[in-house]
C-alpha cells in the first residue's frame, strides 16, 4: 500500500488495484481500515498488530467486483433476488464525507452512497446511505438508510462479516439456543437452534431470525472471545461454505474455509420500510474480550 499521510490518526492510502482506504488509528493500539469502494472495512486490529477479519488471498480488487472478505455492506438486497448478489452497494465508490476525531479520543470517519444513473436504472429510489466507523478500543459500525424520495421503498441489508480465525475446529457462538432459523441449504426449512454454542462442521447457510443483539463468537484455537453487539438488525447470519463450497468460490482459497467464519447482522428475513422522510439505523458494536 502507498501511504498518503493525512495525520498520524486518519490517513488515506491507495489498497490493492489503486482502491482508495481509509485507516484509523486509536491511543489504544486497535486500527481499521475502509476502503471507499463498497464502503466496506478491510481490516480490524487489535494492539499488537492482530488481525480480527478475514480477507480472503484470492480477492479481487477491481471495479465492478465484491472484495471477498472484511465487512461487506449487503443493500438494498441481501442474497439473491432481482438485483445482483447482495445488491450493488458493495460495488459502488463511496464518498467520505466525514473524518474525526472526538474529544473523548474516538476516531470516526462517515462514508456516503446515494444514486447514480446504474443504480437509478436498476432500483428507481431517491436514498442516502450512509456507513459510520467509530473505532476506540471497540468497533461501532453503524448504517442509515435515508428516504429523500415521495414514495416508500423497502430493502433488506446485513454488514456481513467475515471473521479470522486460525481453525474452524475450535469456533463456537453463543446466545441462539432457542432461536428459529432459516436453512438456506434445506430448501429454507424454518428449525430452532437447539444448541447453547453453535459450532461449524460443515457448510452452514442460516439466517436466525429475530437473534439477540449480544451474540458472543470464541476460538479456542486463537484463544479469542469476540462479543458481538446489535442495534436495529433482527437476524443474524452463520455461513461458511466448507470444502465444497470454496472450491465452486473463485475468489476464495480452496482451504481457506478453514480460516474464517461470516457471522453477519442484518435485516434479511423481513424487508425494512422506509416511508419519504424516513431514515433507519441499525448497527453493530464489536468488543474483543480476549486476550
Amino acid at each position: 500500500m502507498t501511504n498518503v499521510d493525512i495525520g498520524n490518526r486518519i490517513e488515506r492510502l491507495v489498497g490493492p488495484g489503486g482502491l482508495p482506504l481509509v485507516r484509523l488509528t486509536h491511543g489504544s493500539g486497535y486500527s481499521a481500515t475502509v476502503s471507499e469502494y463498497g464502503g466496506q472495512l478491510l481490516s480490524w486490529k487489535s494492539p499488537r498488530e492482530r488481525e480480527h477479519l478475514f480477507v480472503s488471498s484470492a480477492a479481487i480488487y477491481q471495479e465492478g467486483k465484491p472484495i471477498r472478505g472484511g465487512i461487506p455492506v449487503c443493500f438494498p438486497q441481501f442474497g439473491k433476488g432481482a438485483l445482483t448478489q447482495h445488491g450493488f452497494a458493495r460495488t459502488k465508490r463511496w464518498r467520505v464525507v466525514r473524518e474525526q476525531v472526538s474529544a473523548s479520543d474516538a476516531v470516526s470517519v462517515t462514508l456516503r452512497l446515494t444514486p447514480d444513473a446504474d443504480i437509478e436504472a436498476v432500483w428507481p429510489h431517491q436514498f442516502v446511505l450512509e456507513l459510520d466507523v467509530v473505532l476506540t478500543d471497540v468497533l461501532l459500525m453503524a448504517l442509515g438508510v435515508s428516504n429523500v424520495g415521495d414514495e416508500p421503498f423497502e430493502f433488506t441489508s446485513a454488514l456481513h462479516t467475515y471473521f479470522r480465525t486460525k481453525d474452524i475446529s475450535g469456533v463456537t457462538l453463543a446466545g441462539l439456543q432457542g432461536v428459529e432459523y432459516v436453512d438456506f441449504l434445506m430448501d429454507r426449512a424454518r428449525l430452532t437452534e437447539s444448541r447453547s454454542d453453535v459450532s461449524v462442521s460443515g457448510p452452514v447457510d442460516r439466517a436466525y431470525s429475530k437473534s439477540p443483539e449480544t451474540l458472543v463468537l470464541a476460538s479456542s484455537q486463537d484463544d479469542l472471545t469476540i462479543r458481538i453487539t446489535t442495534e436495529g438488525f433482527q437476524d443474524t447470519v452463520v455461513w461458511n461454505p466448507w470444502i465444497e463450497g470454496s472450491r465452486a468460490i473463485a475468489d476464495l482459497g480452496s482451504e481457506e474455509y478453514r480460516h474464517m467464519i461470516c457471522v453477519e447482522s442484518g435485516n434479511v428475513l423481513n424487508p425494512v420500510t422506509v416511508a419519504p422522510g424516513g431514515v433507519h439505523t441499525s448497527g453493530q458494536v464489536l468488543r474483543v474480550e480476549s486476550p
